[in-house]
């Protein structure tokens, strides 16, 4: 007679998995490394049909984590000053991107956006419904919004070692900008 704790499985845990899955594809994109099914169950310690049963295929997993890492955007977004304009909290949650705790996540999109021209053409959608916000749109708040994309990729990439003072006087030159829209 076999004893029941020999025959039964382990709980199923999908949303552990899928948050695995997340972590693994982040990891690989993050670091330059190939993504594909294989590469990522493997990472996440798990089979290529687990990967498969979850997302499908490696582009819907790559289109699952966009989502998410977007609504971590809108969350952030949503954190700025709501009377500020537009492109002002765009630009300030930039200068506040160093506070992000996940980097690694955002580079991955990064990665992510090069090699998937349909997250690509995602990304270009999301930001010009966020420049649509701009009451006056303007060649000075496009000059903000390209500046923070600018800063955002500089941190992300350590190109440019920005300290807190920096980051405050080019607040102050962003806010000047918009007043003279």
């Amino acid at each position: 007679m076999t004893s029941k704790a020999h025959t039964s499985r382990p709980p199923k845990q999908p949303d552990q998995v899928r948050n695995r899955l997340f972590q693994a594809a982040t990891v690989l994109l993050s670091t330059g490394q190939p993504v594909s099914i294989g590469a990522i169950a493997s990472a996440a310690g798990v089979s290529k049909g687990a990967v498969q049963h979850h997302f499908g295929t490696k582009e819907q997993l790559l289109a699952a984590l966009f989502d998410l890492y977007m609504d971590q955007f809108n969350e952030a977004l949503a954190l700025e000053d709501a009377s500020a304009p537009p492109a002002l909290r765009y630009a300030r949650m930039s200068l506040n991107a160093t506070s992000y705790e996940d980097t690694d996540g955002w580079r991955a999109m990064v990665v992510a956006t090069v090699i998937d021209r349909g997250l690509a053409a995602r990304w270009s959608e999301r930001a010009e419904i966020e420049r649509s916000t701009d009451q006056t749109p303007s060649a000075n708040a496009l000059l903000v919004r390209l500046a923070a994309d600018g800063l955002w990729l500089s941190d992300l990439l350590s190109t440019y070692k920005i300290g807190n003072k920096e980051r405050e006087e080019l607040d102050v030159l962003m806010q000047e900008l918009l007043r003279n829209a």
